[in-house]
């Protein structure tokens, strides 16, 4: 009985771990694809990216250096499907680029 349940707890773990890493990748949404970035800045971190506008309506990636000033922007929590960061996209860096990782 016990090797039947580690068994099962290293499927359950080998799964989780490849659903994980396939999550990572940006998604082809076919013909509209990801979103472009707007910046050719290098970026080392996914802090160094933002959105093209406050509150998770943007988009299209950019570095930060190019983003909107949100410092004074009250957010309404409301937000289109569509934009970056309303759960269609995450903006990441990637090969030192900002990129969407975009999701259907």
């Amino acid at each position: 009985m016990r090797s039947t349940r580690s068994v099962s707890l290293s499927a359950l773990v080998l799964g989780a771990v490849l659903g994980l890493a396939a999550g990572c990748e940006p998604v082809d949404l076919g013909a509209g694809g990801n979103p472009p970035p707007l910046s050719n800045r290098v970026c080392y971190q996914d802090s160094d990216c933002t959105g093209n506008a406050c509150c998770g309506e943007g988009t299209n990636p950019t570095h930060v250096q190019d983003g909107p000033d949100c410092s004074g922007v009250r957010c309404t929590n409301s937000c289109p499907q569509d934009y970056l960061d309303c759960g269609r996209c995450m903006i990441i860096c990637r090969n030192s680029r900002c990129e969407a990782a975009c999701q259907g």
